[in-house]
């Protein structure tokens, strides 16, 4: 694993306890924003490791349409779901504490299929439409 993928899942690892004891303490906001980053992080670790892009909210949502894709399916999709969910109630502390502490309980499930995915390589994955193509244009675009 290179350096930088390690750093990014220390780093999300601690974010995901400063979230549940954001929670913990009844800062809503704060564990929302903390669970957020673990799996925004989790997802650039497993970027990194592929050489792909990283550099925006879409294209960490193209990372994940891609793992998914590659037979990671709903967790996955329904992690970072959960995880952007609560990016949002950041802003808007809008979710009941049960829902803040299911999609903490969401994204902790996410973590360790992102670490999985990191582990397994990057398999072979023909794209088979043209979304799937464009993804990977602007996974790959600049990187070396």
């Amino acid at each position: 694993m290179k350096e930088k993928s390690a750093d990014y899942i220390k780093a999300s690892q601690e974010l995901i306890q400063q979230a549940r004891d954001e929670f913990a303490q009844g800062d809503f906001r704060q564990a929302s924003e903390k669970a957020w980053g673990a799996a925004a992080l989790g997802v650039k670790a497993l970027a990194e490791e592929r050489h792909w892009n990283h550099d925006s909210h879409g294209l960490l949502f193209d990372v994940i349409g891609q793992v998914s894709d590659e037979g990671r399916g709903r967790r996955v999709r329904a992690g970072f779901r959960a995880a952007h969910e609560l990016h949002t109630n950041f802003y808007e502390n809008w979710l009941e504490d049960y829902e803040v502490a299911e999609s903490i309980a969401t994204v902790t499930a996410l973590l360790p299929e992102l670490e999985q995915a990191l582990r397994a390589g990057q398999p072979r994955f023909p794209p088979r439409t043209d979304r799937q193509h464009s993804r990977l244009q602007r996974l790959n675009s600049g990187r070396r």
